[in-house]
């Protein structure tokens, strides 16, 4: 009798524990409070590409006034030259190398030129704007995304073999690629998606997430995620990775003839 008493008691406090363990487990199941997961490429891609537009205000306008209030005005001449204007300044700001064509079909643009370097070529041939730019040492990947600039932009990779363009997505690094796809859009996520692995995307895809909650440099398993303004190094990887790349199949073409 002792026995079942003492079984039965048991039984009960069992019970009783159960009964306030599953209170705290739906408690800690809350679906406010659960820990976020990454959804579909697709999802985490139109997310990113919605706080991109929202957050890069100078991406959206091509030329024209990208803001205005009473006390400042920021209008933009092109791609990577500003004009800021406040109670007691007007500035232009440079944000980079760019090259465009003008009215008279030439070369016009900014470049950032060591002065040393200028002086030290002077007698060479500088009627070109390639021989300018290689004597002056000037980073031509800066330029690859202009669709006119002395170097063929990214398309070029479109007519790569696919074992190059797959050495380009091996060689660029996740949270660098989202924001490549980002910066250049549709075009190069159609280029990133019909080339990469499984894997490649989900890291691509994860680092989307990431940027997405707003603390892209926390809790991240596979990079130091960088943040949606840091696209201009990540356009500058890419563009390095594609010159590589073409010089290494120009070698092996040099090699085979």
């Amino acid at each position: 009798m002792a026995k079942t008493k003492k079984k039965s008691q048991g039984s009960w406090f069992a019970r009783i524990l159960s009964f306030f363990g599953s209170k705290r487990n739906t408690k800690e199941e809350d679906p406010g409070k659960r820990k976020k997961e990454p959804k579909t490429f697709a999802l985490e891609w139109a997310l990113a590409i919605e706080n991109w537009k929202k957050k890069l205000r100078t991406k959206q306008v091509a030329t024209g006034v990208v803001l205005e209030t009473p006390k400042f005005r920021l209008t933009k001449t092109n791609d990577k030259l500003f004009r800021a204007e406040g109670e007691n300044y007007s500035l232009i700001l440079v944000t980079g190398n760019h090259l465009y064509k003008n009215k008279e079909d030439k070369w016009a643009g900014v470049l950032f030129v060591d002065e040393g370097e200028l002086n030290k070529n002077l007698a060479k041939d500088l009627s070109g704007v390639d021989s300018l730019l290689t004597a002056l040492s000037i980073p031509k990947t800066d330029l690859f995304l202009d669709a006119d600039a002395p170097k063929e932009d990214w398309r070029v990779v479109l007519t790569w073999e696919r074992f190059w363009k797959e050495q380009l997505v091996l060689q660029m690094k996740p949270n660098s690629m989202a924001l490549v796809m980002l910066a250049i859009g549709e075009e190069c996520r159609f280029f990133f998606e019909s080339v990469a692995t499984e894997r490649q995307k989900r890291l691509v895809r994860d680092e989307f997430f990431y940027l997405n909650l707003g603390n892209a440099n926390e809790n991240n398993p596979y990079s130091k995620a960088k943040n949606l303004f840091g696209f201009a190094t990540a356009l500058l990887e890419f563009g390095n990775t594609i010159s590589n790349i073409k010089e290494r199949m120009e070698k092996e073409e040099n090699h085979g003839s």
